[in-house]
């Protein structure tokens, strides 16, 4: 998984990674600016070392991910 950033441009979103090839799935998450998130250099930090940690295969299956948010309410 990795996560890149773009613009909307005459209605097709343009990434500013060209990385991406053709046929490639995406998923677009969109929020008005006035909700923009902004991260902190810890917090971009460790959400990069968790694409990572993805990246070699290091997760939970969604059933595990689920029993642990169950356990927070």
């Amino acid at each position: 998984m990795r996560v890149a950033t773009g613009t909307v441009v005459a209605g097709q979103v343009v990434l500013d990674d060209s990385e991406f090839i053709d046929g490639t799935h995406v998923i677009v998450v969109s929020r008005d600016r006035e909700d923009e998130v902004c991260l902190s250099a810890e917090e971009l930090a460790e959400l990069e070392a968790g694409i990572a940690e993805a990246d070699r295969g290091e997760t939970i299956s969604g059933e595990e991910l689920f029993a642990r948010l169950r356990r927070y309410g």
